[in-house]
């Protein structure tokens, strides 16, 4: 028994009560609040890393010498930090997201799961 009053070694060859499945959907449903949150930080990282990234880019570009192919090399080579920060920003953002797509999809799986537990005890 959890913290939360909720069985998580719950023996799958018993009837589930309404009671279980409405504890999950409060405890997924916590849980992507918090994520949510979570996600709204890695998004507000990751967009100030790719304007520094990109205004650095430019910075460099429009300061080298050269032919065009040239500048663009120079200025990757430049900002090969700020790139690899935003690139990394990016990935955490992706990360959290498939997160939150997952606690999407338990929470509607157990929604399905109260209407059936409600069909049956009806009957």
């Amino acid at each position: 028994m959890e913290e939360d009053g909720f069985d998580r070694n719950y023996n799958r060859s018993k009837p589930i009560s309404a009671a279980h499945v409405e504890s999950e959907i409060v405890r997924i449903t916590q849980d992507m609040e918090k994520e949510t949150e979570a996600f709204e930080l890695l998004a507000t990282d990751h967009a100030k890393k790719e304007a520094q990234y990109k205004k650095e880019w430019f910075k460099e570009f429009l300061a080298a010498e050269g032919a065009v192919k040239q500048k663009e090399s120079w200025a990757g080579y430049k900002t090969s930090e700020l790139h690899y920060e935003a690139l990394v920003a990016e990935a955490l953002v992706k990360s959290k997201r498939e997160k939150l797509n997952s606690l999407r999809t338990a929470c509607d799986a157990l929604r399905t799961l109260a209407a059936n537990v409600r069909a049956q005890v009806q009957f």
